[in-house]
């Protein structure tokens, strides 16, 4: 068993790192421009934004690769840079000083007919190229994140197995919440999408994005009532709220701490960060609720007296 895998199932939650796009675009990163790009233009950055989610807090820390499958890149005409952009993100996330560095593997930005023109055969394809390069520069686990279609999500699980069968595989899909519970865009459920995963051989399986730390908090409950693989949730911090400077979060870093500790304990909750907005100051907050459940005694059993 790896280090990470060891790590993510003996507890306490593991603590991840917070959002890096919208870091870089606090930073200057212009709208619309790829945050890969970064990694090979303005190197520090990227790592300065690695290193204050490490000293918030964070165990590990994702690499800026989320864009860097050459199905994506071809859109910035980077498609053949993708493989340097993909070592050089690993050496910089590496670099932080953070315990774990995770392998960030984001959506090719295609669909399936009739929506789209996507390929499941090209998606897989392009998965195994990312996760080989990944694989190769030393990653401790990959995670496939911000998946809206379950069948992409899939695609890129049976990819990244080929492309490196040691590696633990982390799966995170983007929910919504409706009025009849918490679906992908494309009609995905929780409990039931979860499970899929983990019989396709997803280590453990979550959420990120597109909820915040309230929302995400009630499909973890769902999520955690019944049988299923380890957890791994990665609110937004509130609801984006655009703006003539572009769009910002409100949400305050200990609400957002309150929301997901409030989930604790919970043995299948392995691990715990931020997406879109969340700044180190969630993961700093974040991380003192966890350390402060670590130290308190536990609660006296039902008629217990002391």
């Amino acid at each position: 068993m790896s280090a990470f895998l060891g790590r993510l199932r003996a507890g306490p939650c593991l603590l991840l790192d917070g959002a890096l796009g919208t870091e870089l675009m606090a930073r200057g990163l212009g709208a619309g421009a790829a945050p890969e790009s970064w990694v090979l233009e303005r190197p520090g950055t990227v790592a300065e934004v690695h290193r204050d989610h490490v000293a918030a807090g964070s165990e590990a820390v994702h690499t800026c690769t989320f864009g860097a499958n050459a199905a994506r890149l071809a859109r910035f005409g980077l498609a053949e840079r993708a493989a340097e952009i993909n070592r050089a993100a690993v050496g910089l996330a590496r670099a932080s000083g953070a315990r774990f560095v995770v392998g960030d593997v984001g959506p090719t930005g295609e669909y399936l007919p009739p929506v789209g023109r996507a390929d499941p055969e090209a998606w897989r394809k392009c998965f195994v190229e990312q996760g080989r390069v990944l694989a190769a520069a030393g990653v401790d686990a990959l995670h496939v994140e911000t998946m809206t279609d379950l069948r992409e999500a899939l695609a890129a699980l049976r990819g990244l197995r080929e492309a490196a069968p040691g590696l633990p595989i982390l799966v995170s899909l983007a929910f919504e919440r409706r009025k009849r519970g918490f679906f992908t865009v494309m009609g995905d459920a929780p409990a039931a999408a979860f499970a899929r995963l983990a019989g396709a051989g997803a280590d453990a399986a979550g959420a990120n994005c597109g909820l915040a730390s309230a929302d995400m908090a009630d499909l973890a409950r769902e999520a955690l009532a019944g049988q299923g693989p380890p957890l791994v949730l990665q609110p937004n911090a509130g609801t984006p709220e655009p703006g003539p400077g572009g769009v910002r979060y409100s949400q305050r870093p200990e609400a957002f701490a309150d929301d997901l500790a409030g989930l604790l304990p919970a043995p299948r909750l392995a691990a715990l960060g931020g997406c879109c907005g969340a700044d180190p100051r969630f993961i700093a907050a974040l991380r003192a609720r966890l350390d402060a459940r670590s130290a308190a005694p536990p609660a006296p059993a039902t008629g217990e007296r002391r």
